[in-house]
């Protein structure tokens, strides 16, 4: 299992319970695949450097996680297909290294 850490923004407009109902299904889609939610940590509301979407700030979210490469594809498919979510990305931290 690899080392990888996602950063995701979400929508500014979300209220505290759609918030965190996004988290909890990013959280669920690791653990489902046989990942493990190594540490998550939230950086709150900041400005854009540009428009997306026509929204100008966003939630930011770090999430370091391990997994295999199976737990990054259905991760990366299951945030596509969540209109809460502006932006994400996914790298693999051991590469870094």
């Amino acid at each position: 299992m690899h080392k990888y850490e996602l950063m995701y923004i979400t929508r500014p407009d979300l209220d505290d319970e759609n918030l965190n109902a996004v988290r909890e299904k990013i959280q669920g889609t690791v653990t489902q695949n046989n990942g493990e939610i190594v540490e998550q940590e939230h950086f709150g509301k900041r400005r854009l450097a540009y428009l997306i979407d026509d929204v100008r700030e966003g939630v930011y979210t770090v999430v370091t996680f391990s997994g295999s490469n199976d737990t990054v594809n259905e991760l990366d498919r299951q945030i596509k297909l969540n209109d809460n979510v502006v932006r994400h990305m996914v790298i693999n931290v051991d590469d870094k290294k």
